[in-house]
């Protein structure tokens, strides 16, 4: 049997009736804050070392605060007061530590492969709409084996580097139409959802602060909720 999802009493869309499932990466599927943060910890320490930049590396627990910002807040964010150059240099310095650590950290949450196959065989398409840049997010794309479940990825890349409110609207146009569902951790995610007309799911295990999530549709502990609240009883997979 599955977990039950906590219900906020505010919406009305019933979401088995959703067709498209949009997926936050970082924090929703991957647990990018644990060992990803330390590589780009590292991957810090070593730049401004090299660099003999005055910066002081920050903590843990600020990169995980962090996950959910786009490439144009994340990596400036941590080179403060540097020239437009030297941040594009460093996000290319650790873009490649990053790749790396992602394919000897491969795992995702746990049950994330089993329901994301579940939702897939019972016809749901799947897309993934993060803030992640093309690069990261195909080295999870290829590491996690997502080709077998999602239809399309849609990260935070140029020209255009549209908003995730923007990818989803677009991920909506291109594999259907309304009803979609997004489900994600962050307020970003939140806000995307509002600007597509989809419903949202809030993940409390990510890295979020609880106040992200209200309003949501429905907030979940683990991804083992998601097949009871998306699927009808009679198509689940036990």
């Amino acid at each position: 049997m599955f977990p039950m999802a906590i219900m906020l009493p505010c919406h009305t869309m019933k979401l088995q009736d959703v067709r498209i499932v949009a997926f936050d990466n970082d924090g929703t599927l991957y647990p990018s804050g644990e060992e990803i943060g330390k590589i780009v910890l590292a991957a810090h320490r070593e730049y401004v070392a090299q660099k003999g930049l005055d910066l002081e590396t920050p903590g843990h627990e600020w990169v995980k605060a962090m996950i959910g910002q786009d490439a144009k807040h994340f990596y400036p964010a941590m080179m403060p007061g540097q020239p437009p150059e030297v941040v594009a240099d460093f996000e290319a310095f650790c873009l490649e530590c990053e790749t790396t650590a992602v394919f000897d950290n491969p795992g995702l949450y746990a049950g994330a492969h089993e329901v994301l196959a579940q939702l897939k065989d019972a016809g749901k398409i799947l897309v993934l709409v993060t803030n992640g840049g093309t690069r990261y997010v195909k080295s999870v794309w290829d590491a996690a084996g997502y080709g077998r479940y999602f239809s399309a990825s849609y990260p935070f890349e140029p020209p255009d580097y549209l908003t995730k409110g923007e990818r989803l609207s677009l991920a909506i146009a291109e594999w259907g139409e309304l009803p979609a569902v997004m489900i994600g951790d962050r307020e970003s995610d939140k806000t995307a959802a509002a600007y597509a007309g989809a419903a949202f799911i809030g993940c409390r295990y990510g890295y979020g602060a609880e106040h992200e999530l209200d309003g949501a549709h429905a907030v979940i502990d683990t991804l083992a909720e998601l097949p009871g609240l998306l699927l009808p009883a009679g198509v689940r997979i036990e």
